[in-house]
């Protein structure tokens, strides 16, 4: 569009230095013709790519597509004079819409630079709030990490974007990023680990007592009356010797194959038949 734009001027400066024309042989002024719908098409093209075109850029465009048409009759009636009336109006009002194309591009440009620095902005925000709230996680679960390449991120980063050098602040915050998500992975890790320790040995102090509870009640039946035992015999089966035994065998059984989560069933179900 560039190279357009200096023929244009080139064109119209030509006509204007060399004064009024005195004749035109018609190659001469088929070739101005050829250049005005050359430059009509270009723009026409140009201004099919933009959203929402500005009513000024619409109406400039008519007029120079107008004295297109009025450049062409004026040839065919072999009127020198108004043809090049009709084409240097024709070059104006095209060079003045490219002028308004090009305008309208960098208003473009600098509206979605604008954008892109409050959308990195904002990002850095987030993920600044997200790594101070896994520091606080990472000393609640006593999981040593060290965050200063991470501050250092989000400082330079911040720089970056107040002088403008959105590109590089963009990679800081990828950075920044990419930290954030190894941070929570380890802390998800470590965390998960402790629950399962800590269920683990839950269920080990669980089956010790359970344990210890079959061993108490074995012991009392035995010092007990035939009918005192006969009737202790006959309650609920989840109180019974038999099936307090079985339970603690099946909960032994269960945190030997690593099924804690199983074993935690079974302690709740008979806790809650005890009530």
């Amino acid at each position: 569009m560039k190279a357009l734009t200096i023929i244009f001027l080139a064109l119209v400066g030509t006509l204007v230095i060399n004064g009024p024309i005195q004749s035109y042989a018609d190659p001469q002024l088929d070739a101005l013709l050829k250049i005005t719908i050359q430059a009509r098409e270009n723009l026409k093209m140009n201004i099919s790519q933009i959203n929402n075109v500005p009513t000024e850029i619409t109406r400039l465009f008519k007029q120079g597509s107008d004295e297109t048409d009025a450049l062409s009759n004026a040839i065919d009636k072999k009127d020198v004079g108004s043809a090049r009336q009709h084409f240097l109006s024709a070059m104006n009002f095209f060079k003045t819409t490219n002028n308004k194309i090009n305008s309208l591009n960098v208003t473009q440009v600098n509206n979605q630079q604008q954008t892109e620095e409050l959308q990195l902005q904002s990002e850095i925000t987030r993920i600044g709030k997200i790594g101070e709230t896994l520091k606080t996680i990472a000393i609640m679960n006593h999981v040593s990490f060290d965050f200063t390449q991470f501050d250092q991120l989000i400082q330079k980063a911040k720089q970056d974007l107040d002088n403008d050098n959105v590109s590089e602040a963009s990679k800081l915050v990828e950075q920044a990023n990419r930290i954030v998500t190894d941070v929570h992975h380890s802390i998800t890790v470590i965390a998960n680990q402790k629950n399962s320790d800590r269920a683990k040995d839950f269920t080990a102090k669980q089956i010790e007592k359970l344990d210890k509870m079959g061993s108490t009640s074995t012991q009392n039946s035995m010092v007990q009356a035939p009918k005192v035992s006969t009737m202790t015999k006959t309650s609920s089966n989840f109180t019974s010797d038999e099936v307090l035994k079985d339970m603690v065998t099946k909960l032994k059984k269960l945190a030997v194959e690593g099924k804690v989560d199983e074993a935690l069933k079974v302690i709740k179900s008979f806790k809650e038949h005890q009530k």
